[in-house]
């Protein structure tokens, strides 16, 4: 009898759970929102080769600062022995800050120097008199896969670059193409303002948004992340940044993007691997626009942001302008953006198998969502961007689809207007359209215009900073 009850039951468990993981599957199918089952299963079953690719990154990272101060832009610099020239080194990459604060570098394993020097003039050149720590003179150091090595670097008067009788430019010495980069950090695989001259590339479509959820890695690895530029940069027109969400990708924005006054503002888009977790995804997003800010020096600019996007430009705001004091972010603007989360996407963390961490960030009682939001545990003390940022919501509800809960085919509507959210926005507009279809409504495309015009012209908000 025991082996007959013994025999019956392990079936039984086994039947649970492979119930419980298609429950799971249908569920991230609908929140995708596109690629058959068979294809998903496949995706899935690679995520854990995708996690275990990233998790043999180190990361060195720490402090800069300047004794009295800092007067212009800081540049932390890495760089590791020349294999080929013994005691020379080689510049690798670049952290730019355009005030004391953190660094950091997420690196392959291996041996590395850090150095810095004060842009004082912030003309992206190394000048002479400038204070420089070389790495020429740093101390070398090892990392190992998952290791963390914290460098403070501090430029003193004494560090003064005297002997210097012409200009470097730093940026140029340091590697860019795509197979050194992927020897060494994350950071050289990023876009920083670059330009693209062609958004109907496939590599800005549907195809590669979906590998930037599954195959994280190998996104990655393709050199695709980070800010991009439509056109050349016209210090005379605004910068809207586009922010696509999960399983996202530029052309989704085609709409909105084709609808702008071009006279006045111009599109930049940030494409990243929406797989990756959303905390590490907003610092890359908060980094990137500080790079952009010293590069370009631009006094204001928009973001519009759909679905998880809403989720990334949030937190990714809040560090920029908590690292940088700027206040030149004048404008979020959110789209069907899962402000509560995803119950189902919840479920990730307690899934038998490994999935994109994104999927797990968006757990209604995640952190994440806490701390965009609040800035303590109880969630006694709100975290609110700052008073020059303002935020408007737009949000579908699909009337025309049935279901127990309202929502626009992929997100509760109680989710886009999570009570946090929609009492911080200085408007809310909710439209009957699906998750996607949304991006392409004219009347979407005219309401953004009209919050746009708005917040740059006045309007309702004149007299706002």
């Amino acid at each position: 009898m025991a082996e007959t009850k013994h025999g019956s039951t392990r079936p039984h468990r086994l039947r649970l759970i492979k119930r419980s993981f298609l429950l799971l599957l249908v569920s991230l199918i609908t929140l995708v929102g596109f690629g058959s089952g068979c294809a998903m299963m496949r995706d899935v079953l690679g995520v854990k080769d995708q996690l275990a690719q990233a998790r043999l990154l180190a990361r060195i990272h720490g402090q800069i600062g300047v004794e009295g101060g800092s007067t212009g832009t800081l540049v932390v610099v890495i760089g590791v022995p020349d294999k080929n020239d013994s005691g020379k080194i080689k510049g690798l990459d670049s952290y730019v800050r355009v005030r004391a604060g953190s660094y950091a570098f997420p690196v392959n394993p291996g041996r590395y120097v850090v150095g810095a020097y004060e842009d004082r003039n912030r003309n992206g050149l190394l000048d002479p008199m400038e204070l420089v720590k070389r790495l020429s003179d740093a101390r070398e150091f090892e990392v190992a896969a998952g290791e963390i090595e914290t460098v403070d670097i501090h430029l003193t008067m004494s560090d003064s670059a005297s002997d210097l009788t012409e200009s470097i430019n730093v940026f140029e010495i340091i590697a860019r193409s795509l197979e050194e980069q992927n020897e060494f950090s994350l950071w050289a695989w990023s876009k920083k303002g670059e330009l693209c001259s062609d958004l109907g590339n496939d590599a800005f479509g549907p195809a590669t948004g979906r590998r930037g959820l599954w195959r994280f890695r190998d996104f990655l690895n393709e050199g695709l992340a980070g800010i991009y530029f439509l056109e050349e940069y016209d210090p005379d027109r605004i910068p809207v940044l586009f922010v696509h969400g999960i399983a996202g990708y530029p052309q989704e924005f085609t709409t909105l993007i084709d609808g702008l006054d071009r006279d006045r503002f111009q599109p930049w888009f940030y494409y990243y691997p929406s797989g990756y977790p959303l905390d590490g995804i907003s610092n890359h997003l908060s980094v990137l626009l500080e790079r952009v800010q010293v590069e370009h020096d631009f006094e204001e600019f928009a973001i519009v942001a759909h679905s998880m996007g809403g989720l990334v430009a949030r937190g990714a705001i809040l560090k920029y302008q908590e690292e940088t004091q700027q206040h030149d972010i004048r404008l979020l603007v959110s789209i069907s953006t899962p402000w509560g989360g995803d119950a189902d996407a919840g479920k990730a963390e307690e899934a038998k198998i490994e999935l994109p961490p994104s999927l797990s960030d968006m757990n209604p009682n995640g952190e994440y969502l806490r701390w965009i939001f609040w800035e303590d545990d109880e969630r006694t003390r709100p975290r609110n961007l700052a008073p020059e940022t303002d935020f408007h919501m737009i949000f579908g509800f699909g009337m025309r689809r049935s279901g127990t809960f309202a929502n626009d085919g992929k997100v509760r509507v109680s989710s886009q207007t999570r009570a946090e959210a929609r009492d911080r926005a200085l408007s809310r507009w909710p439209y009957d359209y699906d998750h996607r279809d949304i991006l392409s409504a004219p009347e979407v495309v005219d309401r953004l215009n009209m919050i746009l015009d708005e917040r740059f012209r006045g309007g309702w908000l004149a007299g706002r900073s």
